[in-house]
């Protein structure tokens, strides 16, 4: 399911917010971007890279695999990345490779 998973399901949510569910929260982060990556893998869809963003928050979560809760492909574990704070709130990358 998730190498089928292309930038299109992302760059199209709804208001660009998907959200995650980390133990009794809920935390709607914005899409912030979607780049392509270069090919390199058998991944049914191309690669990239999402950048997600908690807007106006200080601390970042832990690196790890959490669920997302996708409007159109139900739950989803994905390991996610915190890249830092871009003056907006705190970032996260999830790679699709």
């Amino acid at each position: 399911m998730i190498d089928r998973l292309s930038a299109a399901d992302f760059e199209t949510l709804p208001e660009h917010r998907l959200a995650m569910v980390h133990g009794d929260k809920r935390i709607d982060f914005e899409v912030a971007g979607v780049r392509a990556l270069p090919a390199r893998s058998q991944r049914a869809a191309p690669p990239f890279a999402l950048l997600l963003r908690d807007k106006g928050a200080r601390a970042s979560l832990p690196q790890g695999t959490f669920r997302y809760e996708h409007p159109v492909h139900g739950p989803l574990d994905l390991f996610t990345v915190p890249v830092g704070p871009d003056g907006q709130g705190m970032c996260y990358e999830i790679i699709f490779n």
